[in-house]
């Protein structure tokens, strides 16, 4: 690609690059500062110090804190922490380095086709861009979802770099195991290169791709078995309640912040379906934003569930630009592909200024006092910010979000909770949310489901009735036990 349009190209990318640079270095910058991003990170690392403690993940030594997610990431983290020495902060440079590694993968998926090291290095960059600028608190947080897409693109890049044969197929198996045995939901690109290798592979290739993959889910199942009974399972596959509203208001949230990339690409990718690997890549973004749907109308799921159509996305990028026949049109064409990026990355970079004037500093310090303050009570203590626990040392005790969960589906009693608080159980609460209706709510009002929901609505009277507010921080807000008059 010679002359103005070639240069003009490369300029573009260069100047994208350097954008995706600067946002980058937040997320970097962060995963040193000891405070919490959000609460599944304290979360994860209770569970990673278990598994490098040999102890039981899904027998946590609480009946009411709970292990919903394959054990791979926890060992994987573990073993880091040793070396580290802190597990929290071992997953969260686990995630930065498995973000960089998906954004690698999707310039190798880009340049298997054929394209150009700049259409390879703009697919990529885009890729870090959608991360680094609109998914910024998943980026660096010690929560093992990017490890999983990690391995998952990994698999699809080997399985893309040359003609389907045995080996290939039997390491794009294992890569696509991996993946889901950090993340069980991750199924998009597995049952797609599955069907893919059907119709295109070759005997031999059919052979090693279903058999590894058979085998090794037939292994883990097997040994999860010998080691956990069916505690494993249970907790695995424990139903939560599903809500269409919450689903709709998810999915149109990520159509709003990508409905450029999404007409750009998705038409693209259209008119290209037959070119290899244009169509699997169209499956996939079609395949995630399908599956992301439907996960996120459960509760607890976050826009983590979308991830497979951002990194669709991406990769599509680079296969659209590359098979463009007019090179006047990249430039823009890039340009409009990260039309949402540059349209919010003004926030972003402010967002990036402020905290490191002073907002790390200051957030770090407000953790370590709440950290002192819950150190100081002795009992049980229930966080929903777990991180905080941990490093009072506190034992892991209450997982909100799967308690409710379990209350609400039939499997504890629904007064489990609010009668720990009646008797008085529970020395300290920390709180974040704040109730459903508070208290000049019009009752009849329409509005609209909360994102997140830890907590019955019975839960609150309960606590102002039996607990009086002792603190509030940056944790939220802290309750002791009323002392009887």
């Amino acid at each position: 690609m010679d002359g103005d349009a070639g240069r003009s190209y490369r300029l573009t990318v260069l100047a994208l690059a350097g954008l995706a640079l600067v946002l980058l270095a937040y997320p970097l910058a962060r995963i040193f500062w000891d405070f919490e991003i959000d609460n599944t990170e304290g979360w994860n690392a209770f569970l990673q110090l278990r598994a490098i403690g040999g102890l039981p993940l899904y027998d946590t030594g609480s009946p009411y804190f709970f292990n919903n997610y394959p054990p791979l990431s926890f060992y994987l983290v573990g073993v880091l922490s040793k070396l580290v020495g802190d597990a929290n902060l071992a997953g969260r440079m686990v995630s930065l380095s498995a973000t960089l590694v998906v954004c690698l993968a999707v310039r190798s998926i880009v340049r298997s086709a054929g394209a150009s090291r700049l259409d390879g290095w703009f697919a990529a960059i885009t890729c870090a861009l959608f991360f680094g600028c609109l998914l910024t608190d998943h980026v660096g947080k010690n929560n093992p979802q990017m490890l999983a897409h990690a391995f998952v693109l990994s698999g699809l890049a080997v399985y893309l770099k040359g003609e389907a044969d045995a080996r290939r197929a039997a390491l794009a198996a294992l890569l696509f195991s991996a993946g889901v045995l950090v993340k069980h939901n991750l199924i998009c690109l597995p049952l797609l290169v599955g069907a893919d290798i059907l119709v295109r592979g070759p005997v031999r290739a059919r052979l090693a791709y279903f058999m590894t993959g058979a085998g090794i889910a037939a292994a883990s199942g097997l040994l999860l078995w010998l080691l956990t009974g069916p505690v494993f399972f249970n907790q695995l596959l424990a139903s939560r309640t599903w809500d269409i509203t919450r689903a709709f208001l998810f999915t149109t949230e990520i159509l709003g912040q990508f409905q450029a990339p999404m007409a750009l690409v998705g038409l693209g990718l259209l008119a290209l379906r037959r070119t290899r690997p244009a169509g699997l890549v169209l499956a996939y973004v079609a395949c995630g934003l399908a599956l992301g749907a439907v996960f996120s109308g459960g509760a607890g799921t976050d826009v983590n569930v979308f991830f497979d159509v951002y990194i669709g996305l991406a990769i599509g990028a680079g296969l659209v630009v590359h098979l463009t026949p007019q090179p006047m049109a990249r430039p823009v064409m890039a340009l409009i592909i990260n039309a949402g990026v540059l349209a919010y990355a003004p926030a972003a970079l402010g967002r990036f200024g402020v905290e490191m004037l002073g907002e790390l500093s200051a957030r770090e310090t407000l953790f370590h006092d709440d950290v002192a303050y819950l150190k100081s009570i002795r009992g049980t203590a229930l966080c929903q910010s777990h991180l905080l626990c941990l490093r009072a040392g506190k034992p892991a005790f209450y997982d909100p979000i799967n308690m409710l969960q379990a209350m609400v589906k039939g499997r504890l009693p629904a007064d489990t909770l609010t009668g720990m608080l009646r008797r008085h159980e529970i020395a300290v609460v920390e709180l974040i949310d704040p109730p459903k209706h508070m208290e000049d709510d019009n009752p009849g009002a329409l509005v609209p489901p909360p994102r997140w929901m830890d907590f019955q609505d019975e839960v609150f009277p309960v606590l102002l009735q039996e607990y009086e507010l002792d603190r509030v921080s940056l944790s939220g807000r802290f309750y002791r036990p009323k002392r009887s008059s």
